[in-house]
Order: structure tokens, then sequence, then C-alpha cells
């Protein structure tokens, strides 16, 4: 969640002038500008019944928009149609960014997934959606003095030799602001908002709630563990401890000549909820793609990544399970930036002996053991307990998770057809509820997806089958 030191500051004006218009009632945007005021200097919502209640309220909303766009379509013509199509995706999309901005917490992740997943929603959602990776509302300065004085006893002007009082980065679970040590260093400070785990715990009664009627069929305890993960995984995005922590370590695994850089942590100014590291001038994707790069530069980012993402694994056995937009700095020398490691799961010996043992399944071709493999992910004993499509459908989504492995030399993650024949079957995997499975797969799913989307908006390319043999290699020498 960090900027090029070029940007504007994120506040209502700014935010509003990057996100289309409604043209049908706020063609100026003036309402969006209020909205936006009133979300920043409102506290977040934290009881299960008024979040249940915005997210009723917002549901009735966008519907009523296509029905409004429903019949004033009835007798247009084609190119009428598509105009007002596209200008009900807009309203709806500008109605889910006031709502969740406004909530933030799991609700906002929803609406961050949408904007980072391709050729999944309208174009225009990921377009409006995709503010909230770093373009949220920022709350209200008197809620960040108060974080400050409940974590460190200080306010922020008394921590800082300066502190901008304006945050240059918002998104779902804090925000975060350029401020200078009083030693020179130029550091971003990211602060969460009040009460967040709060809000992450209600949205999770909500969806219980809202699934009970499930609660008769054979996968229902399934549904309930796979909820637990889910929420696990949020509430620890909430501990800047154990952030902090990743960030210290993952930063010792890449020298100068990687190009991989992990911004310092100063511990002595963050907190549970407080994170103070080294500031990094860079760009996000957004901004990067709008220069037109060309694609031997966005191969080279493409390259940095997986060899970033890769040694943690392997070295560290950690999974980066949130790597979405917001997360990378694309750093003006070629250098990449990582900068969020909220959303990262130490793996246990049972968790990488499982990975470990189907990655390797796959890469020999062995297909009755990789079937023994995603029976266990599956939590069945053995493969024959499996309906045959449940088992080849799950089949067929690992093979095209271990396509890149698989395939030697330049590995193109912007095929449009490639991208699209996983997003198909996680979305025929849903349909079938082909859904249960041990917790291990919550994470790496999430991983692999949103990896995946981000390189394919890149359009990289890259050498992963060499980039994964390195890293292996180089674990098992130092071992």
């Amino acid at each position: 969640m960090h900027a090029h030191q070029g940007s504007p500051a994120v506040g209502e004006k700014p935010l509003v002038n990057s996100l289309p218009k409604d043209r049908t009632i706020d063609p100026t945007g003036e309402q969006l500008t209020a909205l936006l005021t009133r979300i920043s200097s409102k506290r977040i919502p934290v009881s299960s019944f008024s979040r249940m209640w915005l997210l009723g309220s917002l549901q009735a909303k966008v519907a009523f928009g296509y029905v409004a766009y429903w019949l004033r379509g009835t007798f247009a013509n084609a190119g009428e149609k598509e105009r007002l199509r596209s200008e009900s995706h807009v309203a709806a999309a500008l109605q889910l960014l006031g709502t969740m901005g406004y909530m933030r917490g799991a609700v906002m992740k929803v609406g961050q997934m949408l904007a980072t997943l391709p050729e999944v929603a309208p174009e225009e959602f990921a377009d409006v959606l995709s503010a909230l990776h770093f373009e949220a509302p920022p709350m209200h300065y008197a809620m960040v003095r108060e974080v400050f004085l409940d974590e460190l006893g200080r306010e922020p002007e008394e921590v800082f030799a300066s502190f901008d009082r304006q945050a240059f980065a918002a998104a779902s679970l804090g925000q975060v602001h350029r401020a200078r040590l009083k030693t020179g260093e130029e550091v971003a400070v990211k602060i969460q908002y009040p009460g967040i785990a709060r809000t992450i715990k209600a949205d999770l009664r909500n969806l219980r709630f809202l699934l009970q009627p499930l609660c008769l069929t054979k996968d229902w305890q399934n549904t309930l563990d796979k909820l637990a993960d889910i929420e696990q995984m949020l509430l620890m995005e909430t501990d800047y401890e154990q952030e902090a922590e990743f960030g210290r370590k993952t930063r010792l695994l890449f020298s100068e000549a990687d190009r991989i850089v992990v911004p310092q942590v100063y511990g002595e100014y963050s907190s549970k909820r407080i994170l103070t590291t080294e500031y990094l001038r860079g760009c996000h994707i957004t901004e990067f793609l709008g220069r037109k790069p060309p694609q031997e530069e966005r191969d080279a980012f493409t390259h940095l990544l997986t060899v970033a993402t890769y040694r943690m694994f392997y070295r560290l056995r950690l999974l980066p399970a949130d790597p979405h937009p917001g997360n990378f700095i694309f750093m003006d020398d070629g250098r990449l930036g990582l900068i969020d490691f909220g959303c990262t799961r130490a793996l246990t010996d049972d968790d990488w002996d499982f990975s470990y043992e189907a990655i390797q399944a796959a890469l020999d071709q062995d297909e009755s053991r990789l079937n023994l493999s995603i029976a266990k992910a599956c939590l069945f004993d053995d493969p024959q307990e499996m309906n045959p499509d449940h088992l080849k459908t799950i089949r067929d989504g690992f093979y095209w998770f271990m396509e890149p492995w698989l395939h030697e030399g330049v590995f193109d993650f912007g095929d449009r057809a490639f991208f699209l024949r996983g997003i198909d079957n996680v979305m025929e995997s849903f349909r079938k509820r082909y859904t249960r499975s041990v917790s291990m797969t919550t994470w790496s799913n999430r991983f692999t997806l949103s990896g995946r989307a981000f390189c394919y908006r890149l359009g990289g390319r890259c050498e992963f089958r060499k980039i994964y043999l390195q890293e292996c290699t180089a674990t098992r020498n130092e071992s």
C-alpha cells in the first residue's frame, strides 16, 4: 500500500476525479464527493445487524438500478442498449464502492477480489472497484490520532519529526501515511482502522447465518471449517506484529543483485495496529501499465515476482496468499518492491508434505499418485470414493496450476485462453459444489488465482520452470 512520491494524496477530490461518474443521476460527481466525505468522517459499523442491514440495502439499490436499465432498454436499439448496460454497470459499481468503502473489512476484501480477477466481473466493475486496493476513502485524522494514543501512548507528531495527516493509500483494513523519523529516514506508516477485527467477525457471523440452510448437507461441517479458515486468514492481516516478523524474514532472502526489495521494519515505531517501514518510491500496476511499458520490461517484473514468491515458499516455507495489486511496487530503476505480508501462511510440516507430494506427482506425470493426493485434499481416503466427474474436475484444475511448472522455456501468463481455463475450472467446481477440501487449499487457491490474475493483467512472461528448479535446488543445497 505504498505509492510513488509524485502521486496525489488520497482524498475525496483525487478519488472522485479518477472514478467514472453516474451520468444519469450524478454527472458532475457532487453526490459521490459528498458520499466519500461522509465515509471518511464516520466510524466503521461493527455490529452484525448494522452490517447485514447495509448489505441488504445495497442489494436492493443495485437490483433497482438494473430493473431501471431493463425498462429503459426495452425499446432501444442495440447501440443504445450497450450504452445503457455500461452505465448501469458503472452505477452499480459506484454503489458497491460507496458501501464497501464505508464497511471496510471482509466486505471490502470481496470488492478487491472482484477487481483483481479480470474476465469474471464486468469491466466497469473492475475499473471502479480497483480503487479499493489503495484508494479507498481514508479515515479522518481524529481516528488516526486515537489509534496512536492507544498503541504508542503518543500523538503522531510526537513520535515522528514530520507526519503527513493525509493518507496517501487506504484499503480494506488500514491506511498509510508518509512520515519522517527524527533520525531523517523517510517512512510509510500503516495504521489499522479502529474496530476492524470486530467487523471481520461480524461479517463471517452473518455469512454463517446466510448459509444456515445448508446445515443438513453432508458438507456442512467442512463449510464451517472453510469459513473458520477465511476468518483466521483475515484476522491474521490485522496482526501487524506478525506481518512485521514475516517482512523481516523475507527481507533477509534477497541481496542487492536480486533486484527485489523488502522495506526495513522500524519496530520502535510499530505495534499490533501500527506498522512503520522504509518508504519505497515507485508505482502500482495501473500506473505502470499506463506508461505502455515494452514487453521486455513486463517480462522482467514477472520474473522478479516469480523469484520472490517461490523463494519465500521454498526457503522460508511461507505462502503469500494475497498477491493483489496494492502489494507490489514497480520501482523506477527496475526493482520490484514487496510491501505487504499480512496474509501469509507459515506452512506446517503436514502442509509442506501435502503440497510436495501433489506437486511431485504432477511433475512425474504419475496420475495414480496425483489422484491419491487429490482424494486426500478433498477429504477422501481413496480416489475410488470420489465421483469420477468430481475427481476429473479437481485434477484438471491442478494440471492447470502445474502447467507453468511443466513447460520448458518461456511461459506466457498473458495468454487469455490459459487464464480463462483456470477461471472456468474454478467456476465449474463451485457450480457443482466440489468445494470440500483441507484447510491448505483455501490459502493455495487464493495465492494461485490472485497471482495469475496479476501476471495476466501484467501480460508478463518468464522461464517459470527454470526459476522453480533454481529455487528448489538452492534450498536443497542450503539444507
